[in-house]
């Protein structure tokens, strides 16, 4: 039902665009989107296990439809919007937001699970060539956009950055994503460009039986120096999580804070390029994690090869620290401006502690038991539009 409904709205969303367009002299609307699918071959690492060969979306880049608009004001001022979901090529269905921190409660403390239209991206803002962009809404962290950049992949393909969240306490919707916030970007200032957000997480009253006032806060920033061949980024966040106890589970009233930090960078001449970068995460309970990214890439005609290794690191409170290692190779084929064939391999070396998973820019291929070693082989297909 909540598909059907959403695909209405589409549609609707869609004809308004189309029919806006000839009489709003100053404005710019659009539809854009990506469909990617990649049939995948995956094992998770158990001795015995066959592996699982099907269809999947979202190997290269996470399968979308998003709406997006600016009106120019006048002055070097813009007014915008952007309203993205994710989708599931591979059936048709739209994903559903992980998390919504409004529905806190003690039994999912960072909010239960919903069916909205846009999960992805949903703001609306003000951007000036003189004093920035200024939004509000649900978007990215600047913690997102920062690790993205020192990624060698840029979070695409089988074995990318997105795989850290599995050090992280707070998950991926958390960590990677900011509801109920305001974001602001600076202009490029010779070079160097700062964001920051603030995310006022689940607004609770802090009430009996309601989260604390500041559950789910989250505020971070980063700043990125760029010129012609090099790029350099530090970024850091900070995300209030509710504690619960008591039986039946009650909020005690209390928040613990995670830290997250990032210093990466990424240099390119002519072809080449090399990126690297250091993640580190402070979670409550002194179960602490960290990751070295280093990897590359390398560009000739329509061709591309990237490849990138990780090595990951998660306290045990139980035993030996968790220790995996990330293996990454993609090659991509661009037919077009719009269109890419690509072919890609992961695996992940885990200690005996450990059960990481090998993440792509959308799905997650798990370990089967902890020391087990899950490797992934995909070929695919990915459109812009």
């Amino acid at each position: 039902m909540a598909v059907r409904s959403f695909a209405k709205f589409a549609v609707a969303g869609a004809s308004v665009a189309c029919c806006a367009l000839p009489v709003m002299a100053q404005s710019n609307v659009s539809i854009y989107g990506i469909v990617d699918l990649g049939i995948t071959s995956s094992s998770n690492g158990v001795s015995g296990v066959s592996r699982v060969t099907g269809v999947n979306s979202g190997i290269a880049n996470t399968s979308r439809l998003g709406f997006r608009g600016t009106e120019d004001l006048g002055g070097g001022l813009k007014a915008l919007f952007t309203l993205e979901s994710s989708l599931f090529a591979d059936t048709g269905s739209f994903k559903t937001l992980s998390s919504d921190y409004a529905s806190a409660t003690p039994s999912a403390p960072g909010g239960v699970a919903s069916v909205t239209p846009f999960n992805r991206r949903a703001l609306v803002g003000l951007q000036s060539s003189s004093l920035g962009t200024l939004n509000l809404g649900r978007d990215y962290s600047p913690f997102y956009y920062a690790a993205v950049r020192m990624d060698a992949l840029s979070a695409s393909h089988l074995g990318n950055v997105q795989d850290v969240v599995q050090l992280s306490s707070v998950g991926s919707e958390r960590l990677g994503s900011m509801s109920n916030s305001v974001f602001y970007t600076t202009p490029n200032w010779g070079g160097f460009v700062a964001s920051a957000a603030y995310g006022f997480g689940s607004e609770s009253t802090g009430a009996d039986g309601r989260a604390p006032k500041r559950a789910n806060v989250s505020y971070g920033g980063s700043l990125t120096y760029s010129n012609k061949n090099l790029s350099l980024t530090a970024a850091m966040q900070d995300v209030k999580l509710p504690t619960v106890g008591g039986t039946p589970l009650q909020f005690t009233g209390d928040v613990q804070t995670a830290k997250h930090y990032l210093l990466g960078g990424r240099y390119t001449s002519g072809p080449w390029f090399v990126a690297a970068g250091r993640l580190e995460f402070r979670n409550p309970m002194n179960i602490d994690g960290n990751a070295t990214l280093l990897g590359g890439g390398y560009t000739f005609g329509a061709s591309t090869v990237l490849v990138q290794v990780q090595r990951m690191e998660l306290d045990n409170l139980s035993g030996p620290s968790k220790r995996g290692t990330v293996l990454s190779l993609a090659y991509q084929y661009e037919l077009s401006k719009r269109t890419a064939l690509y072919a890609g391999y992961a695996r992940v070396n885990n200690n005996e502690s450990a059960q990481f998973a090998v993440v792509a820019a959308d799905p997650a291929f798990p370990a089967g038991a902890k020391g087990a070693d899950p490797n992934v082989f995909a070929v695919g297909i990915r459109h812009r539009f």
